[in-house]
């Protein structure tokens, strides 16, 4: 042991994903009906970069994800699942940039996330 212990000290363990998002691809490659492509890709969102927590009112912690029609897109902390498309920029207030998801897993969900 590193520390010097003779047995573990805890068996919990924090789980940390990185957030990935689509990159360099400007627009999509087939037009619209009106012949306007969409914006596909990069790391902003009306104005937010994408990975910015926010404490939405009714979601509470989550991140910025992407956006649609002046519309924030919202996802969980924990899964990275997405929670809303709705959200509205007056319903949420802005704390940080984050890189990566994180969670903490006691000792019984850890037999379980590991299968």
């Amino acid at each position: 042991m590193a520390t010097g212990a003779k047995h573990p000290t805890t068996r919990s363990l924090y789980y940390f994903a990185p957030l990935r998002w689509y990159r360099r691809q400007l627009h999509r490659l087939e037009p619209a009906k009106s012949g306007v492509r969409r914006r596909y890709g990069g790391t902003i969102s009306l104005g937010l970069k994408k990975g910015t927590l926010v404490k939405h009112v009714k979601h509470g912690l989550c991140y910025v994800g992407g956006n649609l029609k002046n519309r924030f897109s919202l996802h969980s902390l924990k899964t990275g699942k997405r929670i809303t498309q709705s959200a509205k920029r007056q319903e949420f207030s802005i704390f940080t940039r984050i890189a990566f998801r994180t969670q903490f897993l006691s000792m019984t969900k850890v037999r379980s996330f590991l299968g």
